[in-house]
């Protein structure tokens, strides 16, 4: 089986590393990326630790984009986790997270909720963001749970929001294509635009050397994923696939809860790359051993 979409605690993720790479073993997870928002934490800690037998861990990384006022994510995969420009830019995307991270807190001061920052200094976090902030108004009685933190404070028309500043999709490839990687545009319809529009967007992405698409992921439905699969074999894309694992507590988006690509895309998968067989050579792959959702 393989996932190739998952967060840890160095971004909005609930487990540390090795919490994640166990629970991914235990799932019959055999190539497990970690792809954290903006960091490659995880990764630099565990190439120190020893993996469980039969689990490859591919290296990636999601970085969030901006492009025409839309946050669009796309994910490395494949790269080198040491490359200096890789690691330059997301740096600079972790600093834009902790200036927005300030300027919700000066929001929250002044309607008097104070603490944020405490907060978030004491998390194992790289790339703080929303989702932390909201944790933090549950914590000290505010919100009710994620969706009325995020609709009364953090999102687009909260009380405290702050627009985030991110990376062009067109620095986020670069950096990847530096970094020996593949760009991907991650879980692509989750994004609020129109057909038109959401053609506009591969368009550009493709004419900004994108790669292709993650094409399966938790919670898609069979149109969406006839949809995805069939842009990438139009294209000539790579496809992925990943559950946007962030929580156990989130059974609907557990590890290598994905469904399969279709046999007409099969020759797009990632694992058919060459880069593939350079990283993870130690394992063979199964496609029809992927976990089938109703």
């Amino acid at each position: 089986m393989i996932d190739l979409h998952s967060h840890t605690w160095f971004s909005d993720g609930a487990l540390p590393p090795l919490e994640l790479v166990e629970r991914a073993h235990e799932r019959d997870v055999r190539h497990l990326a970690i792809t954290d928002h903006d960091s490659l934490g995880a990764h630099h800690v565990l190439r120190e630790q020893h993996l469980p037998e039969g689990l490859e861990l591919i290296p990636g990384v999601e970085i969030s984009c901006r492009w025409e006022n839309l946050e669009i994510h796309v994910l490395g995969l494949l790269v080198n986790i040491d490359n200096p420009g890789l690691l330059t830019l997301l740096a600079t995307q972790q600093q834009r997270r902790r200036d927005r991270a300030a300027a919700f807190d000066m929001a929250m001061q002044r309607a008097g909720i104070c603490g944020l920052e405490k907060h978030l200094q004491s998390l194992p976090c790289e790339a703080v963001g929303r989702v932390h902030m909201a944790e933090f108004l549950i914590q000290q009685g505010h919100a009710r749970n994620m969706q009325h933190a995020f609709s009364k404070f953090l999102g687009s028309r909260g009380r405290f929001y702050q627009k985030a500043e991110w990376c062009s999709l067109e620095e986020a490839i670069t950096a990847i294509h530096a970094a020996n990687g593949l760009a991907l545009m991650a879980h692509p319809d989750r994004y609020p635009v129109s057909r038109p529009k959401f053609r506009r967007l591969l368009d550009e992405f493709g004419a900004a050397s994108g790669d292709g698409l993650e094409a399966s992921y938790s919670n898609l439905n069979v149109d969406s994923l006839k949809h995805l699969t069939d842009e990438c074999v139009r294209r000539n894309w790579w496809a992925s696939v990943g559950s946007d694992f962030h929580s156990a507590d989130n059974h609907w988006m557990d590890l290598g809860r994905i469904r399969r690509l279709p046999p007409s895309c099969e020759a797009h998968a990632i694992w058919h790359h060459p880069r593939w067989a350079q990283i993870a050579s130690a394992v063979t792959h199964a496609p029809a051993r992927s976990t089938p959702v109703s």
